[in-house]
């Protein structure tokens, strides 16, 4: 693709589409020199000029077409290369029959964008684009800037994203550990779980043979920008759901899995330190689920961001952590090490709980050689304000 000059017409464009993007989803990424630098990288002016007339609107193929100006077997080729760009999202209608928008920036536009770029020139610069994004955010990290971003922040920012456990009513076959619960007891003696766990997710979707898995665009970013992951996940390890991610497998972005493939890879990461991260679509969590990212807290594109320092972040919690009365703590720093929030920290061999900044994925729990942690149910919201730069975890 010739890389057309960025000029001040093309750079209001670009702007514009990306305020639009903005609109087709709950998660909202400010349009910042680095996103519009990304932008620019990957588009040519008339898939902008096409994206702005398509506007934020749903259309039928015939539609779509319509608005294209061209004959049919070139729109077939341009809208084809859209779709395998992620700028024009699909989406099915209550008949199934394919309806196309606008992408959405993430979820959607950068992740499909990344598995389209591998193996391309432009893949590094991309992806370093993405890293420069949330630098920019860590410019304004000082006082008193970062204090009215947190407090403004606490009411604007919504979570759009919700941590979940494997059930753990399910018997581990394998005999790995699994995490202990303080449940109340009904009447009968059943125990009373919360009724969202990724097991019913995978239940779900594995009956209608639609489970996909596709590789971490986070972690393969940072193996393009930085390192390989500290915690050594495998590079297969995003789970997507349903007939939105069935049109990226048939783009070769993901292959489909059967349901106990699925368990098998949440084990695994469960293992190394993923938090089970589950998306909805347009980052809604009153809409279906898309996906659960399997991610570690330094590479994850949610929470990397958080521990370096440059933003603040919120998810919807089922559980919480807490401390068990009984411990007897080895002042190991496991549950520190894999804590994604730094909830968990030890100082002076003494562990200690913030409990405002644990969001529930059990991590802590998961990895304890001592079970001296214990999780309980507790749906709330977790507000994390931006971190001090002397209190980030990763420094690049």
């Amino acid at each position: 693709m010739n890389q057309p000059r960025m000029t001040s017409v093309r750079k209001k464009k670009i702007k514009t589409v990306l305020s639009m993007m903005n609109k087709q989803g709950k998660r909202l990424l400010p349009v910042t020199p680095p996103l519009v630098e990304m932008m620019d990288l990957v588009t040519t002016d008339d898939e902008l000029d096409y994206l702005l007339r398509m506007g934020t609107g749903l259309y039928s193929y015939q539609q779509a077409a319509k608005i294209a100006n061209m004959n049919d077997e070139q729109f077939q080729s341009f809208f084809d290369t859209m779709k395998r760009k992620g700028l024009v999202h699909i989406q099915y209608n209550a008949g199934g029959k394919e309806e196309y928008r606008l992408n959405a920036v993430v979820v959607g536009w950068y992740e499909i964008m990344m598995y389209y770029n591998m193996g391309k020139p432009q893949e590094k610069i991309f992806s370093e684009k993405w890293d420069e994004y949330f630098k920019f955010f860590k410019k304004f990290n000082f006082f008193p800037i970062r204090n009215v971003q947190n407090t403004v922040m606490r009411h604007v920012l919504k979570p759009t994203q919700r941590t979940a456990l494997m059930n753990p009513e399910i018997i581990d076959k394998s005999k790995r550990k699994t995490i202990p619960i303080n449940m109340a007891l009904s009447p009968s003696g059943a125990k009373v779980y919360p009724a969202f766990h990724v097991n019913d997710i995978i239940e779900k979707f594995g009956d209608l043979n639609e489970i996909f898995v596709a590789p971490c665009i986070c972690r393969h970013g940072k193996t393009l920008s930085e390192s390989s992951c500290n915690f050594d996940m495998p590079k297969e390890s995003c789970l997507g759901f349903g007939k939105t991610v069935k049109a990226w497998a048939d783009m070769g972005y993901a292959r489909n899995i059967s349901k106990e493939e699925a368990i098998e890879i949440l084990k695994e990461v469960r293992d190394k330190g993923a938090v089970h991260s589950v998306l909805h679509e347009k980052d809604d969590i009153s809409l279906p689920v898309l996906a659960i990212c399997n991610c570690c807290w330094d590479c994850c594109a949610l929470l990397k961001p958080y521990n370096m320092g440059a933003t603040t972040l919120s998810y919807n919690a089922t559980y919480a952590a807490r401390i068990k009365q009984d411990a007897n703590c080895k002042e190991c720093g496991t549950c520190a090490k894999y804590c994604p929030t730094a909830a968990m920290t030890l100082k002076d061999s003494q562990v200690s709980l913030n409990s405002e900044k644990c969001i529930g994925c059990g991590q802590c729990a998961y990895q304890c050689k001592q079970n001296n942690i214990e999780l309980y149910p507790d749906e709330r919201t977790v507000y994390l304000p931006m971190l001090k730069k002397s209190e980030a975890r990763i420094n690049t």
